[in-house]
């Protein structure tokens, strides 16, 4: 019973449609009489439908709870694509009709001289990152190392530069023991004077005189060094090197681990690294401007449209190739009106009664658009409908009418 109802409107609304038709000829028929000096000749009556002849044209109706409309059959997916620089077209890879798959090359643009940036800009990178370069980057932080270190130690020196009463007396007796045993070796060395330098007792006593003046030095100097504080500018200038030796040995690590794609925080600096990062950068923004030359296919599909053709002027965002998924296809209404569009819902399940296959298939309501269009005067929402098999022989552009509701 639905589906006799269902073909009776659909008889009844092409019925409007010749109607309509016919009034369009018979008004531009008597505005090229009026434009004429010709004698005026009788207009026949056109009746119209008696039953629609007085109401307004309805775009959609709604049948025992469903609603139905018109609707096209469309690609799922439809890349319309241009360039986003401009330039002269260099080669077009493709025409109408072929079949491509997604990331095949279409077209590309005259990119002679960016070609060139992108090669200076890889060896530039390619003399930052060599087999020198990171040997020297590992020097560089042996070097750092033992920077840092010594500045450590000076600054752990000075922070532990104090002692108690009893250290600095016993300090003061290891100064007093080793000047006695430095005057008792100088005495030795003087009674040997008149001794050859090759004879033995005078090298015995040599030695000992400087071992003794070695003694008495060190003891001397850390008596000196805890019983006297450093000056604040002795401080500052411990931390002062401290602080830039840890900051230098920091950068070169960084430095290092970059040149050997290791990980490295974002807060990461140093001249040497700022300058390996700047070259990769100029490196990335010239092949990304290459590839902006090269129209590539985002899906798969088949080449419906190819507007250019190799020479010609590409300018920014114009549409030169359309690539069209043939292989999924759906439904969009186009006259479904806001009087029906508050009755259908997504997941709502659809009948599809595709013209040129004189047959109905099963779908599904997979999304309803948020803004409204206008047809005739009337306002229409745009409803696509998925195809819950797709059928066999089925085009896109195809004419189909679909009703929504159990």
């Amino acid at each position: 019973m639905k589906k006799d109802l269902y073909r009776a409107e659909r008889s009844r609304r092409r019925s409007r449609s010749a109607a309509y038709a016919i009034t369009i000829l018979i008004i531009a028929f008597l505005l090229s009489a009026c434009g004429s000096n010709a004698t005026p000749t009788a207009i026949p009556t056109v009746v119209l439908d008696s039953d629609n002849a007085n109401q307004p044209v309805q775009v959609s109706h709604s049948n025992d709870g469903d609603v139905v409309a018109s609707a096209i059959v469309v690609p799922v997916q439809e890349a319309q694509l241009g360039f986003s620089l401009p330039g002269s077209i260099k080669k077009v890879h493709v025409a109408a009709g072929d079949q491509v798959k997604a990331g095949d090359l279409l077209a590309e643009l005259d990119n002679v001289s960016i070609q060139l940036e992108v090669e200076a800009a890889q060896r530039t990178v390619r003399e930052l990152t060599s087999a020198s370069a990171i040997a020297a980057a590992e020097q560089a932080v042996a070097t750092a190392q033992k920077t840092y270190d010594d500045a450590k130690k000076k600054v752990d020196g000075i922070q532990n530069r104090h002692a108690d009463n009893v250290t600095i007396k016993y300090l003061e007796d290891q100064v007093t023991l080793s000047q006695n045993t430095l005057d008792q070796a100088r005495e030795v060395y003087k009674q040997t004077g008149g001794l050859s330098d090759r004879d033995t007792r005078r090298a015995k006593a040599s030695t000992s005189l400087y071992n003794a003046q070695k003694a008495y030095n060190a003891a001397l100097a850390n008596l000196n060094w805890y019983a006297n504080p450093p000056s604040e500018n002795d401080v500052a200038l411990a931390n002062a090197n401290f602080d830039a030796a840890s900051a230098a040995l920091q950068e070169a690590q960084w430095y290092e681990s970059e040149l050997k794609g290791e990980s490295i925080p974002s807060e990461a600096t140093g001249a040497q690294l700022s300058q390996l990062q700047q070259a990769r950068g100029n490196l990335q923004a010239a092949q990304a401007q290459l590839e902006q030359t090269r129209l590539v296919a985002p899906i798969s599909g088949i080449v419906v449209k190819v507007d250019m053709v190799a020479g010609e002027y590409a300018s920014p965002g114009q549409i030169v190739v359309v690539v069209s998924d043939t292989q999924h296809l759906q439904v969009k209404t186009t006259d479904l009106s806001e009087r029906d569009v508050t009755k259908v819902q997504v997941g709502a399940p659809a009948r599809i009664m595709v013209d040129a296959l004189s047959q109905e298939f099963e779908g599904e309501v997979t999304g309803i658009s948020p803004v409204a269009t206008t047809l005739g005067g009337d306002v229409v929402y745009e409803v696509t409908i998925s195809f819950t098999e797709q059928p066999e022989g089925l085009l896109g552009g195809m004419s189909a009418e679909v009703t929504i509701g159990e």
